[in-house]
């Protein structure tokens, strides 16, 4: 995972110095995350829900040869997880900030959708990169108890009811995303994109024990990977660096008859 995200690193400045057609926009989406806890025995202890969330970007697409495209995006991210343990009486409600990065390579296919309105379908598969940000969140207990707290980053735990202590965190995480959607021409070089993501995680929240509060009974488990899916919406606009430059010399041209 790591060394095809490096791969992808290295080649986006390569597209970005030789294309000459490109597309920009931006895309914000509605998501669903959970954990997926690593060992059995874990996956017995605790129960997992999923937590809605949402994400914003920006896009750049490049195009390559045979209906292919590379495509890199540059965001923030809300996420979390719900996770059950005493027979379901305690629940512990996270919510994770995440600053994100994905590279995605992308496979264009005609679709027919509506007279006059060029439209395609895509498939695209790449790395995704997520910092972690910040977390907070609640403990429940039944009936009804509720302790609200924040997430703390590599300190020692304080004899407080407010702060959830997290060590030896992940806060560099890594996955995959797999993709499918379809885009539609509005006006001239602007589209919308409208696409469904999965998003595997590849790298563990923590350990076992990561997670501290002071209250007793309190459990979590941060050896999990964090998997969401995403719907979202982009508006882009299609940009021809030939163009451009075309454009200017043209003017520079002009200028100098005069």
């Amino acid at each position: 995972m790591k060394s095809g995200t490096l791969l992808l690193c290295l080649l986006f400045p390569f597209f970005c110095a030789r294309a000459q057609k490109y597309t920009i926009g931006g895309k914000a989406g509605v998501l669903l995350s959970w954990p997926s806890f690593a060992d059995k025995e874990d996956k017995d202890l605790f129960g997992s829900r999923p937590r809605i969330g949402f994400s914003v970007a920006g896009l750049i697409n490049f195009p390559m040869k045979e209906h292919y495209s590379f495509q890199a995006e540059g965001g923030f991210s809300r996420q979390g997880r719900t996770i059950t343990y005493n027979a379901g009486t305690w629940k512990n409600k996270c919510t994770y900030y995440f600053a994100d990065a994905n590279m995605m390579l992308r496979r264009t296919f005609r679709l027919h959708l509506a007279k006059n309105i060029p439209t395609n379908w895509f498939l695209n598969i790449g790395p995704n990169i997520n910092y972690w940000i910040s977390s907070s969140g609640r403990i429940q207990v039944d009936p009804g108890v509720t302790q609200k707290f924040t997430g703390v980053f590599n300190k020692t735990p304080e004899p407080v009811y407010d702060k959830m202590y997290l060590n030896d965190v992940n806060r560099w995480l890594f996955g995959l995303n797999v993709g499918i959607g379809f885009n539609a021409t509005t006006l001239r070089r602007q589209k919308i994109m409208v696409e469904l993501r999965f998003t595997g995680g590849g790298t563990y929240l923590g350990k076992k024990n990561s997670a501290t509060m002071n209250i007793l009974g309190f459990e979590d488990n941060l050896k999990a990977h964090l998997n969401a899916i995403n719907l979202s919406v982009a508006y882009v606009f299609d940009k021809d660096r030939q163009l451009s430059k075309t454009g200017k010399s043209t003017l520079k041209l002009k200028g100098r008859k005069r």
